[in-house]
């Protein structure tokens, strides 16, 4: 099938269902959050960790994404990194992981890094203020070294675009948490499916940070304010496919 503007326009007008989508997709888990708390560095650092933990099947993803905010967190995960809970969680933790390949003691480390880069930080939207999106994607990898999200020299940072676009993109099923950074400035979601859908658009033909810069790139010439409902798109493509 070839991907064309047209094409995911229909799907995005015509076939993308928000309700759905949150249902099967890990951001639904942080819908689940802002039941419980409306404190920004809480709902920031939740989706930041579901973020982290969203490779794989995401019938494990989401069930494990619950446990950690609603049974590890309390569903307040500020007060669960900045008051060092995360030392005496996961006690139970079978095998020593959290999921899949992340375990316990990883798990503490980034939660230590976390720590070290929000202190003295009301949110995590106030460290970020007047960077540019490719270094705030950048500095989020590096936080998150420990778990191994990937760096732009390496991968396409699939992860951390993602989470960049639930907190800034201002049209469901993304959060708007960050309203004073422009979502016309936010990164195509590239992972390995994403790529086989685009091929054919772009020159690159693995999923790295060059190819994600390619497609962000088409996706900001077909529409320059809101190039992200592509990424939408492709997700309900595949999941209808």
């Amino acid at each position: 099938m070839q991907i064309t503007k047209e094409l995911l326009d229909n799907y995005y007008s015509h076939t993308f269902d928000i309700e759905r989508f949150k249902a099967g997709d890990p951001c639904g888990t942080v819908y689940e959050l802002m039941k419980h708390t409306d404190d920004q560095l809480d709902i920031e650092i939740g989706a930041l960790l579901v973020a982290m933990i969203s490779w794989g099947s995401r019938k494990v993803i989401i069930p494990t994404a619950l446990h950690m905010l609603r049974d590890e967190m309390h569903w307040h995960p500020a007060s669960f990194i900045m008051n060092k809970e995360y030392l005496h969680a996961y006690t139970s933790a079978k095998n020593g992981c959290v999921y899949r390949t992340l375990n316990v003691d990883t798990f503490r480390q980034v939660c230590d890094s976390l720590r070290q880069a929000l202190n003295g930080h009301p949110t995590m939207e106030s460290l970020f203020d007047d960077m540019p999106t490719k270094d705030v994607i950048s500095t989020i990898c590096q936080w998150l070294t420990p778990a191994r999200v990937g760096t732009m020299d390496k991968s396409a940072c699939k992860r951390v675009c993602m989470f960049v676009r639930w907190m800034t993109r201002a049209t469901p099923p993304d959060l708007n948490i960050w309203r004073h950074r422009s979502q016309a400035d936010l990164y195509a979601v590239m992972d390995t499916h994403v790529m086989q859908l685009t091929s054919s658009l772009l020159a690159n033909k693995r999923p790295t940070w060059r190819a994600c810069e390619e497609l962000t790139s088409i996706f900001r010439s077909w529409d320059p304010h809101d190039p992200l409902k592509y990424d939408i798109a492709l997700m309900t493509m595949a999941d209808n496919s």
